[in-house]
């Protein structure tokens, strides 16, 4: 076939190729590792930075983000997780359960719900006799549960866990989906 400027075959053919390209486009997506599928879009004027998985039976799952003083971030968090093993009354989704407990970060939050950690280190010491090395640090905690625009109230690690200091009964995880602030 001929393809001539102007020509109605001509005008087909680039149309077939620009949507073969952008069917292209749009099945790859941004660059995500292999499995993960492309995330939903944040709010306007935030840039997706991670999706991590934050297991129940761990304190705090640290997101590979340094933050700084003021810094946006929108979380939105999905999945279940048991804050007892057996116990169905106590399963739940990043809304924690109805419950406040003083076993728990945020004692005015719901139980086992989504909160985030802001750790600034100061020091690090060691002690001499066992070689044990202590962390000093500040630390801020903020609400997420389901879903949450924040502003960050220090420069530090961004670690994401469940509302809840006695883990090691839990089970599950919750899934988030992390955005920074363009600047």
């Amino acid at each position: 076939m001929i393809l001539r400027r102007g020509s109605v075959a001509g005008r087909g053919w680039v149309a077939a190729a620009v949507a073969v390209a952008a069917a292209a486009l749009t099945l790859a997506g941004p660059s995500l590792p292999a499995g993960q599928e492309t995330p939903a879009p944040g709010p306007p004027g935030f840039v997706f930075v991670a999706r991590l998985a934050i297991p129940a039976n761990i304190p705090w799952t640290d997101t590979g983000l340094d933050v700084s003083e003021g810094e946006e971030f929108h979380i939105r968090a999905s999945g279940n997780v048991s804050l007892q093993k057996g116990n169905p009354m106590a399963f739940g989704g990043p809304e924690g359960l109805n419950i406040k407990t003083v076993q728990q970060p945020l004692q005015d939050r719901n139980l086992g719900a989504l909160v985030a950690r802001v750790a600034q280190l100061i020091s690090i010491t060691k002690d001499e006799e066992t070689g044990e090395e202590t962390r000093n640090e500040i630390v801020k905690l903020v609400f997420i549960g389901p879903e949450a625009t924040i502003r960050m109230p220090l420069a530090g690690r961004l670690s994401l866990g469940p509302n809840e200091n006695v883990v090691a009964d839990n089970a599950g995880e919750f899934r988030a989906e992390i955005w920074r602030k363009a600047s």
